[in-house]
């Protein structure tokens, strides 16, 4: 049987992550979604954007967590964050991966604060594996998937969950 105190838990880590990324965008840099979409489901893999930046998150969580960026949203954000340095061409591609990697560990670093209550033993965080120009993650065994994507005038963002199949309901969704 699937347990709802799990499937309640993912619908939170969904909803902080979506609510944090937007506040972080608006906040910082000034970006606003226009549109959120949601999928989800028993698919052999995920197909990712064009750079993605991938966290797992411990404790009862224990979801891999993916932001996946499309090329015109990272570059903005890359601009923006080293608007005041002199990059040299050729640390361009590190700069725009720390870019990804630093949006991802602010936004979940926020989200902690939100999922504290699902833990009280703490919530650990890998630091962000960057994907860049990698296209899909094949599904592992047991595992199901679920994204939501923030559409912005800048490009587009999806955000996906990672688990095991516990975690989601019968009808091969997150449980809200």
């Amino acid at each position: 049987m699937i347990s709802k105190k799990l499937n309640a838990e993912v619908h939170q880590v969904m909803q902080s992550a979506l609510a944090r990324t937007r506040s972080y965008f608006e906040s910082e840099f000034g970006i606003s979604e226009t549109v959120v979409e949601t999928g989800a489901g028993d698919v052999n893999s995920l197909t990712l954007l064009d750079m993605t930046a991938i966290i797992g998150m411990g404790g009862q969580i224990n979801l891999l967590i993916a932001f996946s960026f499309q090329s015109s949203l990272i570059d903005a954000l890359y601009q923006r964050m080293t608007s005041d340095l002199d990059v040299q061409p050729d640390k361009v591609e590190m700069f725009r991966e720390a870019a990804a990697g630093d949006v991802v560990n602010t936004v979940l670093g926020h989200c902690t604060i939100d999922l504290q209550k699902l833990d009280e033993q703490g919530i650990s965080m890998t630091p962000p594996v960057i994907l860049d120009q990698v296209k899909t993650i094949q599904r592992m065994k047991n595992s199901m998937f679920y994204t939501q994507s923030l559409c912005t005038a800048l490009g587009r963002m999806n955000i996906s969950l990672v688990g095991p199949r516990e975690l989601f309901d019968t009808d091969l969704e997150y449980a809200k």
